[in-house]
């Protein structure tokens, strides 16, 4: 019964875990899209502000307005690739994390797995143990009877003995009979 629950108790424990590292995985994932889809409008803002800037460079209008806008641009896209390389950084480390995520759970995997072969074992001991005191419980009964059946053995011997013995006794009676018959015998034919 123990071992029932024991046994239970680990697969749930290992369901749980599963279930929250396959989670924190997923969550990273929708993370690391999401970062994926700043970066691609980070990149194309950027590619829109050099073609701004691009055109302005063929645009006649006064060099101050010009200067001015340029360098707004230029702020801009100075910002855009802070912040693209904030996003980099980030999305970065959330794959590193990722990465730790799987490995830990990996470890925790083959952690379980090595409790359950030796919860297998253990098992299979147990189950030896039993065989092995049942053999012992029917090796003792075994044992008594062939005790029981000595004494029984010894106790017919002496019984054999003793009829031998006896038979021999009457052998000894009735020989002495026969010899008296036989003087008898000669007596009354000598008279």
């Amino acid at each position: 019964m123990y071992n029932i629950f024991y046994s239970i108790l680990h697969k749930q424990i290992h369901i749980f875990i599963l279930m929250d590292y396959e989670k924190k995985i997923r969550i990273l994932l929708s993370e690391n899209e999401f970062l994926q889809e700043q970066l691609e409008e980070l990149n194309a803002e950027v590619q829109k502000k050099d073609n701004e800037i691009s055109l302005l460079g063929e645009i006649s209008e006064s060099e101050g307005s010009l200067r001015s806008k340029i360098d707004c641009n230029l702020l801009e896209i100075e910002q855009l690739k802070y912040d693209n390389d904030e996003a980099s950084k980030k999305h970065l480390a959330l794959e590193t994390l990722k990465d730790e995520l799987e490995i830990e759970l990996v470890s925790e995997i083959k952690s379980r797995q090595k409790e359950q072969v030796l919860l297998k074992e253990l098992n299979s001991v147990h189950t030896n143990n039993e065989i092995l005191n049942n053999e012992l419980t029917e090796a003792a009964l075994l044992y008594k009877k062939v005790q029981t059946l000595k004494m029984e053995l010894s106790e017919a011997k002496s019984n054999a003995e003793l009829a031998m013995l006896e038979n021999e006794e009457l052998k000894a009676e009735r020989d002495e009979l026969q010899n008296l018959m036989k003087e008898l015998r000669i007596r009354n034919a000598t008279k």
